[in-house]
């Protein structure tokens, strides 16, 4: 083999050798529910607004990094800091029976309204992630590189705290509920189409379009604030979850909105 033949060969090989690069991918979107009404530390059967997609049975075992073992467990349920395992699912009564306090949380008593997370075993861990986040592809042995996030968002169930995969930075940024932590501020999500309803993607995100915004329904819920940054001059409505109604004005600019959970409604920093 000659020089030249040789020097193609190596490039070859160490192509193969590196790691690529591609953009973020977003996993497995989570749903949510919420409580029918307050439950006690100690009940395992409560009624909830919906029970799509939550299935039976345990029994599961708790699992070191977090949430349970797949081991026949389908469902596990998540309300403020606490995690449960799904035992059975009665569709028309919309009831769960459940077992308390997994992965090493504590059973602990919910309000009526509380948000309810609903997920496999793997969609809760017990810690933060860190760094980039969109997919690396590469040799498979000896070496470990990450992957894009199995599920949307990342939650730590021993904090409670949201993490999403920014498709603008390929890094993980605080999600909704959650104050970060040093180091790590808050980043741009995905760009927003304007709507009747408005999902936001994050803490801070583009909205884009003209349609007013009623609602304002954060997916995994409605919990401390949401930065809107608008493309082109956009209003809201108080029809709906918003305590006020207003505009941006001028395009190019934010609007920060805090949910006040007493009213349960979303409050806009300024109108005009």
């Amino acid at each position: 083999m000659n020089i030249k033949n040789t020097k193609a060969v190596l490039f070859l090989v160490l192509a193969l050798l590196l790691p690529s690069f591609a953009s973020a991918q977003v996993g497995t979107n989570l749903t949510s529910t919420t409580l029918s009404a307050t439950i006690g530390a100690g009940v395992q059967s409560f009624q909830l607004a919906s029970v799509t997609g939550i299935s039976g049975f345990g029994p599961g075992i708790n699992s070191p990094t977090g949430g349970t073992t797949a081991n026949g467990n389908i469902t596990d349920l998540y309300i403020d800091r606490e995690l449960f395992q799904v035992i059975s699912v009665n569709v028309t009564a919309k009831t769960v029976v459940v077992l308390r306090g997994q992965g090493g949380s504590q059973a602990a008593a919910h309000a009526s309204g509380a948000n309810v997370i609903i997920g496999t075993p793997s969609a809760f861990i017990d810690y933060d992630p860190e760094g980039y986040c969109a997919t690396i592809t590469g040799p498979a042995v000896n070496q470990l590189f990450n992957t894009p996030p199995v599920y949307n968002p990342w939650i730590n169930q021993r904090t409670s705290n949201q993490w999403i995969c920014s498709t603008v930075t390929n890094t993980w940024v605080p999600g909704l509920g959650n104050p970060g932590v040093s180091g790590t501020p808050v980043g741009l999500t995905t760009l927003v189409a304007s709507a009747a309803t408005l999902v936001p993607s994050g803490q801070r995100f583009h909205v884009s379009g003209t349609t007013a915004i009623v609602n304002i329904s954060a997916p995994y819920g409605n919990t401390g604030q949401v930065t809107l940054i608008f493309d082109g001059v956009d209003t809201w409505t108080a029809a709906g979850n918003i305590s006020i109604a207003g505009t941006n004005t001028t395009a190019g600019t934010s609007v920060t909105f805090t949910w006040d959970s007493s009213t349960s409604k979303w409050v806009p920093n300024r109108v005009a």
